[in-house]
């Protein structure tokens, strides 16, 4: 028996990418200042690297993105018609646009692998093939991008022994807690956390072993993004790749 159906799974990427798109959207405008035209990211700096944009992401227009955009998130949560993932598509790409990578990252594509799927899937009326194939896109896009994360690690020295993982955790930048810190001090630790992460990344394609698998894999997964947020400050990447998850869990179905 199947452990979650196509629809049950695309549902639930509906839900989880909602949260993700009202999550980012919330964290801009509580940031508005530095978008306003005295603001660090003013649209009169950008515009000379975007001018066939015009004024379509000056302060006042893009806070209006923002607050259909938010819209359209709270539409889709709450079960409202699918069509507006081509809003939240849209939406979407001229927030990356604007920003060029100095505000965005890896989620933010993720967020757009996502939402390129739901399109595509309510495009096509709810066609059960391109369904199944937007789960399959969006199942692939996850495996790989833990895999990968995994084997970089593993082939790298610095994380192997646990030194990379010390050194991020000391980073100024990310203003880890200082619990964290004194957990890493010892060598035999750091290379424990970080033989931690590499083995739990690098197991990913055990998801398409079997459902209990992929269901264990994403309980793991929820504590690692967890433990991001509270080390890292990665908030973003929580829900996103969460986001990703019924996929895998689907995919996980269509394998025996």
């Amino acid at each position: 028996m199947m452990l979650i159906s196509a629809p049950v799974a695309l549902r639930w990427m509906e839900i989880l990418a909602a949260l993700a798109v009202l999550q980012g959207t919330f964290e801009l405008l509580a940031v508005r200042a530095a978008i306003s035209d005295t603001g660090t990211w003013r649209w009169s700096t950008l515009r000379a690297e975007l001018p066939w944009l015009g004024g379509v992401l000056a302060y006042r227009p893009f806070i209006a993105l923002l607050l259909v955009r938010g819209l359209a998130a709270a539409v889709l949560l709450t079960g409202g018609h699918g069509n507006v993932t081509a809003i939240l598509w849209v939406t979407s790409l001229l927030v990356n646009v604007r920003f060029r990578g100095t505000f965005n990252g890896g989620s933010d594509m993720m967020l757009m692998v996502v939402l390129s799927a739901l399109v595509a899937a309510h495009v096509s009326g709810d066609s059960t093939l391109v369904v199944r194939a937007a789960l399959l896109y969006v199942a692939a896009h996850s495996l790989i991008s833990y895999f990968i994360a995994g084997a970089a690690k593993l082939a790298s020295a610095s994380w192997r022994s646990g030194a990379a993982l010390a050194a991020f955790a000391s980073t100024p930048h990310f203003a880890s807690p200082k619990a964290l810190g004194r957990q890493l001090q010892s060598p035999a630790r750091q290379r424990a956390a970080s033989w931690a992460v590499i083995a739990f990344e690098c197991s990913v394609p055990l998801v398409l072993v079997h459902p209990t698998a992929a269901t264990a894999f994403v309980i793991a997964a929820f504590c690692f993004h967890l433990g991001n947020v509270w080390a890292f400050g990665l908030n973003r990447f929580l829900i996103v790749w969460a986001a990703t998850w019924p996929a895998l869990v689907y995919a996980s179905t269509l394998i025996r």
